[in-house]
């Protein structure tokens, strides 16, 4: 009995931080994530409940959902192509140095 108290605790922590990883990029929740995971459960639901129980679903519901769920993986996708924040370091600026080649000699009646 204890072994199996063991299991199923083993099974539990697996999968919590299954779904942890699943919904968090780098320890941030992303709502892309979360908003198609949760369409692709009630489309799971719904189908089930059509094979099974014979519940009919809309199909613009379905379909709907469909769209949801590929847009979403599409865009969660795209974040690991996509370029990271990269931090500018910007430098203070030095004055410019000028050199003088040469002088001139300006008369009063010249300025």
């Amino acid at each position: 009995m204890r072994a199996f108290f063991y299991a199923m605790i083993f099974i539990i922590k697996t999968l919590m931080n299954f779904f942890k990883n699943m919904l968090s990029s780098e320890g941030k929740v992303s709502s892309k994530r979360f908003v198609t995971f949760v369409c692709l459960l009630f489309m799971l639901i719904g189908y089930t409940a059509n094979l099974f129980w014979d519940f009919t679903i809309d199909d613009n519901l379905f379909e709907s959902l469909q769209w949801i769920v590929m847009a979403g993986l599409g865009f969660t996708a795209a974040e690991n192509f996509s370029p990271k924040d990269e931090v500018i370091v910007e430098e203070e600026p030095e004055p410019s140095r000028t050199v003088v080649t040469h002088e001139y000699d300006y008369d009063e009646e010249d300025i």
